[in-house]
């Protein structure tokens, strides 16, 4: 598995948070997943019916999420946690944007647990990759071609520069069909217990092995 280093600045600010990760190799990308629209209204049911009555900030997962955020200064009802935005989109019937069945998969998975997840092209990662705050006057560019602003923000980046955050992937490590390997990462809370990330990691990594050769799924810890 792959590792992840952090920096001193996120342990300073966030002692005990979790990474889970997901890696598969010689994946199958495909424009549809056909198990996504049973698995959707699955999910649309669940988060209708936990949310019919509170707001999204009653659960203790987004709760937990929302305060990771602004750990390092950064606001979640600004720049939604990229779960909370999914969740919030079925309570407003606005549905989803699909994108491949990888990506699709990994979304039903990062709202049903509400943990923001990014999703990442393995082959196209380069060096060490470090958790860390971004910087002033560092960005990226967004999968949407739109510059993302790092400054103050939890972030993923190599040796080329930051490829992704809890809100919003790269362009330049996403998922197309020409991908073989992949990376998710749940970004997770340290008040989230192990067995909740266990089974985050579980569910993501039953619904990629029919699309992938290898699935491996790992926790690192930063205390």
């Amino acid at each position: 598995m792959l590792k992840i280093s952090v920096s001193p600045i996120v342990k300073e600010k966030i002692p005990g948070i979790k990474l889970g990760l997901v890696e598969a190799q010689e994946v199958q990308v495909k424009k549809e997943e056909p198990r996504f629209d049973e698995l959707f209204n699955d999910l649309v049911k669940e988060i209708q019916q936990e949310f019919a009555q509170k707001p999204l900030s009653s659960n203790e997962i987004i709760s937990h999420v929302r305060r990771l955020y602004r750990r390092v200064g950064w606001e979640p009802t600004r720049y939604r946690p990229s779960s909370e935005a999914l969740a919030r989109r079925i309570l407003q019937d606005k549905g989803w944007y699909r994108i491949n069945n990888l990506v699709d998969l990994g979304n039903l998975v990062s709202a049903r647990v509400h943990l923001p997840m990014g999703l990442y092209d393995l082959d196209k990662i380069q060096g060490q990759i470090w958790l860390d705050v971004g910087k002033a006057n560092e960005s990226y560019q967004g999968i949407s071609r739109h510059e993302i602003h790092a400054d103050g923000k939890l972030i993923l980046r190599d040796d080329v520069g930051i490829f992704g955050n809890p809100t919003a992937d790269s362009r330049r490590t996403s998922i197309n069909e020409e991908t073989r390997n992949i990376l998710a990462v749940f970004f997770t809370p340290p008040e989230v217990t192990t067995p909740y990330l266990e089974k985050a990691l579980q569910m993501l990594s039953e619904y990629y092995q029919p699309l992938a050769e290898n699935v491996q799924a790992d926790i690192l810890k930063f205390d």
